[in-house]
């Protein structure tokens, strides 16, 4: 925020207290925005760690009343949105970090040089407001929205995207601790992965309003920050060579196809149009679909980059399908402000069909 034409208003001398009450007000509304359920991702990898570093004040108090469950991707592995074996992979870091009667402990790393994945157990010293989505009273909530100041590496000056499942997928232990899991992209950087980075992270909110998304008084503000090297395994990544496939058609063309245990890219180019009169869908070798967590686009190239749950270890080939809908008119609307239709799905033309071979 730009401050320079309030020069004239005189300091007062708890201005750090009211800037944060401002910056809190101020977002509250983009918060909102991103805090629902968007297509949900758990992919991952694997990572060793050397040190860890914790910006932070611990409560020992409050560390030593911390849950012992162990690894958390072994206790949701199994229910998150793409299940799999994470805990095989997972290294532990197990440092605590306290801020306003929460203790956030960055439980397991992981990477595979095409995604980051932290686990953390949030232990709240009063009870969470909301553990379920609704009035049944069980403990079903499997979503903890977090907010950070920022999620960088020390390779490059771009942000981390953690867009996708807002927040941490997980599960409530009891109604003082969820334990969860954070994804991070880095195939969306520009720069090369290195084998070795830092990580850092600074969680400013945590947010459970369970079906309640404007209930304030869920939110809690402080300050929850680590700093973590990692190694990257890349041998868990596996990049399919399209260059001897039948990968292109006059309408688009694959780019590039990776798949670790728990994840695929696909990244597409289209020739004609822009990339949003298109859809797809991806097929295993038994024709069923595999789930998308996620798309990213490059208007610029007029790509689309499409994260989905990785197809079984034992598949040898997947079946990508690209559409484009066909829209005819529905009815016509005026009013006030002017005038214009809506439209509704009358078909489908098929314009790329095509099997590619994974191993």
């Amino acid at each position: 925020m730009n401050n320079s034409k309030y020069n004239e208003i005189n300091i007062p001398d708890n201005l750090d207290e009211r800037i944060d009450e401002g910056v809190k007000n101020a977002n509250l509304q983009k918060i909102k925005n991103n805090r629902r359920k968007r297509n949900r991702a758990i992919g991952t990898i694997a990572a060793s760690l050397v040190a860890v570093t914790t910006l932070g004040i611990v409560n020992p108090a409050l560390a030593a009343k911390l849950p012992i469950v162990g690894s958390v991707f072994e206790s949701i592995e199994k229910n998150i949105h793409f299940p799999g074996n994470y805990s095989q992979y997972a290294t532990s870091v197990n440092e605590t970090a306290y801020s306003n009667g929460i203790g956030i402990t960055l439980s397991e790393i992981l990477c595979d040089g095409q995604s980051l994945y932290v686990t953390y157990i949030i232990e709240n010293e009063k009870p969470f407001k909301y553990t379920s989505w609704g009035d049944s009273g069980f403990m079903d909530m499997n979503q903890l929205i977090t907010s950070e100041s920022y999620n960088k590496v020390d390779f490059t000056d771009e942000e981390l995207d953690n867009s996708g499942f807002a927040g941490l997928e997980g599960k409530f232990i009891n109604e003082n601790t969820f334990i969860g899991v954070q994804k991070y992209h880095l195939s969306s950087l520009k720069s090369e992965i290195p084998e070795q980075f830092i990580f850092q992270t600074k969680i400013k909110l945590i947010e459970n309003y369970g079906v309640n998304a404007g209930d304030i008084s869920s939110y809690k503000w402080g300050t929850w920050a680590f700093k973590v090297p990692v190694t990257v395994d890349k041998n868990l990544s596996k990049t399919i060579d399209l260059d001897k496939q039948d990968f292109e058609s006059d309408t688009v063309k694959v780019n590039s196809m990776k798949i670790t245990p728990f994840e695929m890219i696909v990244d597409l180019n289209y020739k004609e149009g822009n990339w949003t009169d298109y859809r797809t869908v991806i097929y295993d070798e038994n024709g069923e679909i595999l789930q998308f967590s996620q798309s990213t686009a490059d208007e610029n190239n007029n790509t689309e980059k499409l994260y989905s749950e990785s197809p079984n270890s034992e598949s040898t080939s997947i079946r990508v399908v690209v559409e484009k809908p066909i829209l005819g008119e529905k009815e016509r609307w005026e009013n006030k402000n002017g005038n214009g239709a809506t439209y509704e799905e009358i078909g489908k033309e098929t314009v790329f069909d095509k099997v590619i071979q994974i191993k």
